[in-house]
């Protein structure tokens, strides 16, 4: 009879804590952004918990405190249609009840298990008086229920502390009942009943040594190091801590058999603490395991314990497992302290070895060699799963071995329900799904249940209420709690008690539930332990709320890019929550486009938050964000869509200032479209709009907008005007990042009129700004650019230097695009310095990068330069294929600007090739469509490679009218490169025409600008061409001056051979008309030697045939 009722009761107990607990379910089966409805599982519980009472019949009858447990669950059902009209208040009642219930039942699970019905009659006053606490319960609930029936959620909440006393004395009355049940009652049960105190140690208490592990992977080094500790030590105390689960009894047992310890320690004794609710018990486990007779047990039993240790003949070593299931009593910890203190002094021959969930070891006066163990590594986590299954880990065992974070009982169950028939992937899915509960092979013992395991560290008497809070709100954050601000200041303020935080977090890393990694350091736990908190969660709390529903500025933002995956998180459980915090639409608008500065397209996330019932206001902030983000990558038709959904929900709801900054985006994606005058009339209807609502900063930014229109429309003087009247309104509102953006668009304002000192100055401007508010992604923009300025100047050594530090802040934030934006510059600087196998790499980096992050526009980009690289090394089929592929990328996001400028790089491929007709058309294509956007700058580039075309072809009156063409629409740009590139074509033509006198006056008016604007490219090549013409002049040493000073720069500044070897076969032809042979051949063999090491076939027989003439000459005057 009495094994049929301790079948019925741990059937009973194991239900209970299964399923009567209401942190123990997760919603399975339900949307998996959202938790199960707290109450809900508590109801379900509850049903499932009193079908139970009601089988267990006889039982009831024949075990008084089963009976007692049983009425109590039989009350809370009584108010069950009360709770269901408030549930969020009675969860907190209903959790206090059955979480101390959970703890009474299991331990009268034990006792039963250990005595059997007999000698309990003490116990029915007791359970009678916690039965009565049902009663009282009943009362609480309907008191606290009243005012939730007529007031407000948010009312309610404030009012919550009206009742607080009844509150208070409930739970006082639940914490007496526990505290006398189980210091007082258990104690005298094991003390003066001589059959419950037998039976009480003989199922409990072993004194057999535990078996060695039969596997054991991966702490072999750490086994080493505890054994060493051991023998070095001449008073051993170990401490070996750890997580739940992750193998510290595994580990001490396995250090209790090694040979040397068992050697030097020929007595061992082994005690578990399981169970154990005091000091008084441990006490008499140890006694138990010392195999102390009982008739030396009646007074000071811990004297008899340290006796019978110093009378040992042999050194003894003493190894207390799981003694955080006592020690985490607040009352009892004193006392195993001081139990410890006098069994360490009990003899200089005693080595203690204790194992203890956590990371915080006994509070003694002696010092402990402590051991955290932590999880076993990939590598050795596969390898136990594999010796335990038998069979090899697949992708889906790994990706779960992975969550698993090497918690040894967590592989082991996880091996031993694949041997049973679960299938990894199945399994994955599950946990997935589910979390820690997965993992169970029957039972609701620690060591046969994930779940189980994790509970008992969650729920330990040092975690209270708002520790688990914290656990709860750092489930939500994937990353975990950065120690960094503002998102710590943000976590903290979310707190009813912020004092709280900083001692809570280092509580819950002594119980190993958190841990401090990283840096900067952030707050992580491990994924079953997230998993499992996740339940805690309760959506309600205003802490919840606040962090869910934060909107953050700009400046914060910034700080906070390192924390997006967090915020994501949280937005995600707040769409599930209900109802919807009041600002959750804002708060995910501007997550969104926070991670659109991470590179991150999150639009997806955001057109499903839409479909959620959130205010026409917080709809139209969101569909600007969309739109914002769909710019961002290219989708413009659905970016212009988004626009005007929120422009028609500003208007709807009068909302002019949310209108003006719609306009203001509208008019900014008009400019890219090259829509201009639909562009002007968004900016004047947002300016007046930002006029309305008196919004300087929203004025600024429109003049900085408009300022970037007169610069597609190349004015550049209106540019200037606008740029420098949104500098004063961003100085009035002391936006400094602000400031230092419009600096920059002045910069680039500056280079586009050929003002490098302007540029250099206006950059230096915002990099400083950037720098005074340490906005790091704005310096790495500047530094890009003073880069890209120092490489139109030629100084390619202060470039590179530039280019450097803003790969590495690009690479500091993870900022791919810009990374991807310098990857193109550091390519265009290794062409400067013809290493061109450099500079493809460098384009290839990027365009990688821009493939990784899904920028079409990048790619197209980056496929241009290599397609420009290919040709130049006469690539001239791969150089066909990277332009094809940039035609393709720029016609699928509708760029006219960047098809015609594939035109224009596949009519030069095809000069290159000699299909001239080809090219003729492909130019001409690419010129309509500059002049269509009215593209001036395009237009001016498209008809000086016309011009070219036409030179070719000898076609010297078109090809001097396209440079005519070009030559006005740069002056009109005040571009002086291009005017003095003009010109020099124009001498060019005056050449070839014989008009020697006219091209001598181009090639100086050229000579002027490109010095003017540092060019020693164009230096050299005027130079040159100035000495063909002192050739044709026969003005030798004019010419050799000029030739000289062509070679010069070629061999110092530019390194380029193929051109040296140009200028010297002129500086050749200087020395043959002068008859000097011997110099004549010196430079001709120089031009030689360039030519064969370039390559240069052509470039060869030029010189062949010039050596040829020189000896034909030598020959005759000889």
């Amino acid at each position: 009879m009495r094994q049929s009722q301790s079948k019925s009761l741990k059937s009973l107990f194991g239900t209970f804590v299964a399923h009567g607990n209401p942190r123990a379910r997760s919603g399975v089966g339900q949307s998996p952004l959202r938790p199960a409805s707290k109450l809900d599982t508590t109801l379900n519980a509850i049903g499932t918990t009193l079908l139970l009472a009601k089988d267990v019949g006889e039982l009831a009858s024949q075990v008084p405190y089963v009976k007692a447990v049983a009425a109590v669950l039989s009350q809370i059902i009584k108010i069950r249609d009360e709770i269901q009209a408030n549930k969020e208040r009675c969860d907190e009642i209903i959790d206090l009840v059955q979480l101390k219930s959970t703890t009474i039942l299991q331990s009268l699970d034990t006792l039963y298990r250990a005595n059997g019905a007999d000698g309990f009659e003490d116990l029915k006053s007791d359970l009678e008086a916690y039965t009565e606490l049902s009663s009282f319960l009943q009362a609480v609930v309907r008191d606290e229920l009243e005012p939730f029936k007529t007031q407000s959620r948010w009312i309610s909440y404030v009012n919550r502390g009206k009742n607080a006393s009844d509150l208070q004395k409930l739970e006082r009355q639940l914490d007496e009942f526990r505290d006398r049940f189980s210091a007082k009652r258990l104690v005298a049960i094991s003390v003066d009943t001589r059959n419950a105190f037998t039976l009480l140690s003989k199922p409990i208490i072993s004194q057999a040594l535990p078996p060695p592990p039969k596997l054991f992977i991966g702490r072999e080094s750490v086994v080493e190091s505890v054994v060493q500790a051991i023998l070095s030590s001449p008073e051993p105390r170990i401490v070996i801590l750890g997580l739940g689960g992750n193998g510290k009894t595994t580990l001490a047992t396995t250090v209790l058999h090694d040979a040397r310890i068992t050697s030097a320690y020929p007595t061992k004794y082994f005690v578990s603490s399981e169970l154990s609710l005091t000091a008084e018990l441990l006490e008499i486990r140890i006694a138990n395991a010392l195999s102390i007779p009982q008739n030396e047990r009646e007074t000071d039993l811990v004297s008899r314990i340290v006796d019978n240790i110093r009378r040992s003949a042999n050194p003894v070593l003493l190894y207390i497992d799981n003694l955080e299931t006592v020690w985490e009593v607040e009352s009892e910890q004193p006392k195993i302290d001081q139990l410890l203190e006098l069994l360490s002094g009990a003899s200089s021959k005693l080595a203690v070895l204790v194992t203890m969930r956590g990371t915080q070891g006994p509070k003694t006066s002696f010092s402990w060699h402590s051991t955290v163990l932590l999880g076993l590594d990939p590598p050795n986590s596969i390898a136990m799963y594999e010796k335990l299954s038998g069979r090899p880990a697949d992708a889906s065992a790994r990706e779960l071995l992975l969550k698993l974070s090497g918690s040894p009982l967590a592989i082991k169950l996880f091996a031993l329900m694949v041997t049973e028939g679960d299938s990894p992937s199945h399994l994955l899915s599950s946990w997935n799904e589910s979390g820690a509960k997965v993992l169970e092979i029957g039972g609701q013992h620690r060591l046969s249940s994930l779940e189980q395991s994790i509970r008992l560290s969650v729920f330990s008497p040092r975690i209270d209420d708002t520790a688990r809070l914290v656990l709860g709100l750092i489930s939500l954050i994937p990353d975990g709690l950065s120690v960094s601000q503002p998102w710590f200041g943000l976590f903290e303020s979310a707190l009813p008690d912020v004092t709280l935080l900083q001692s809570t977090l280092r509580a819950l890393r002594r119980a190993a539930l958190l841990d401090k990694t990283g840096e900067p350091s952030r707050w992580q736990m491990l994924p079953p332990i997230r998993q499992f908190c996740f339940q805690l969660v309760d959506s309600t709390f205003p802490a919840v709320v606040s962090l869910v529903e934060s909107r953050y500025d700009p400046d914060t933002w910034r700080a906070l890019l390192p924390e997006m995956a967090n915020v994501r998180g949280l937005l995600i459980y707040g769409s599930n929550m209900l109802p919807l915090p009041p600002f959750i639409g804002k708060a995910m608008a501007d997550y969104v486009y926070g991670s659109c500065q991470r590179d991150i397209d999150e639009s997806a996330i955001l057109s499903t938050f839409l479909s959620l019932p959130i205010p026409d206001n917080q709809r139209a902030y969101m569909y600007h964000s969309l739109g914002i983000v769909h710019s961002r990558w290219s989708r413009l038709d659905s970016a212009e869509a988004s626009f005007a959904s929120a422009l028609a929900l500003c208007i709807k709801v009068e909302d002019r200032l949310g209108e003006a900054k719609t306009r203001l985006t509208i008019g900014d994606l008009h400019v890219r479209r090259y829509r201009l005058e639909a562009a002007e009339t968004s900016f004047i209807g947002a300016q007046e709009a930002f006029l309305e609502v008196q919004d300087r900063l929203g004025e600024a930014r429109t003049h900085k907008s408009i300022g970037y229109l007169h610069m597609r429309r190349y004015r550049p003087e209106a540019a200037e005007l606008s740029f420098t009247q949104a500098l004063k309104l961003y100085s009035e509102v002391q936006d400094r990042v602000g400031e230092a953006k419009t600096h920059l668009s002045l910069a680039h304002l500056h280079i586009r009129q050929d003002r490098p000192e302007a540029a250099a100055a206006a950059s230096a401007c915002a990099l400083e700004l950037f720098r005074e508010v340490q906005y790091r992604m704005g310096e790495a923009e500047t530094r890009l650019f003073i880069g890209d300025l120092l490489l139109r100047q030629d100084r390619l050594d202060a470039a590179e230097l530039s280019f450097i530090r803003a790969l590495d802040l690009y690479r500091e934030f993870q900022h791919r695009l810009g990374e991807a934006h310098t990857q193109l510059s550091i390519g265009g600087l290794h062409v400067g310095r013809n290493q061109l196998e450099a500079a493809q790499s460098s384009f290839t980096c990027a365009l990688e990068l821009y493939g990784e992050i899904q920028d079409r526009t990048g790619e197209a980009k980056a496929q241009l330069l290599l397609g420009d690289l290919q040709l130049r090394q006469d690539q001239f089929d791969a150089a066909a294929r990277s332009f094809s592929c940039a035609l393709r990328l720029w016609s699928e996001i509708s760029s006219p600007l960047g098809e015609a400028n594939i035109h224009l790089s596949i009519g030069n491929l095809y000069v290159r090739q000699g299909q001239l007709d080809a090219a003729d058309t492909s130019l001409n294509c690419a010129l309509k469509l500059y002049c269509k956007i009215q593209d001036r700058m395009g237009e001016a580039v498209a008809c000086k490679s016309i011009g070219g075309l036409h030179l070719r072809r000898d076609r010297l009156e078109p090809a001097d009218a396209s440079f005519t063409r070009a030559l006005e629409l740069y002056r009109e740009m005040r571009n002086q490169w291009g005017i003095a590139y003009c010109i020099f074509f124009k001498g060019r033509i005056c050449l070839l025409r014989q008009d020697l006198n006219e091209a001598l006056l181009g090639f100086a008016q050229a000579l002027i600008i490109w010095e003017d604007i540092t060019n020693n490219w164009w230096i050299a090549e005027t130079h040159r061409a100035l000495g063909e013409l002192y050739l044709q002049l026969d003005q030798l040493d004019e010419a050799e001056r000029s030739l000289h000073l062509a070679l010069n720069i070629y061999t110092s500044c530019l390194e380029s051979d193929k051109e040296e070897a140009l200028a010297n076969r002129f500086i050749g032809e200087v020395y043959l008309r002068r008859g000097q042979f011997d110099d004549c051949e010196r430079v001709f063999r120089r031009a030689l030697d360039l030519d064969i090491a370039t390559d240069n076939q052509a470039g060869q027989a030029q010189s062949y045939k010039a050596l040829g003439r020189m000896f034909m000459k030598k020959g005759e005057l000889v």
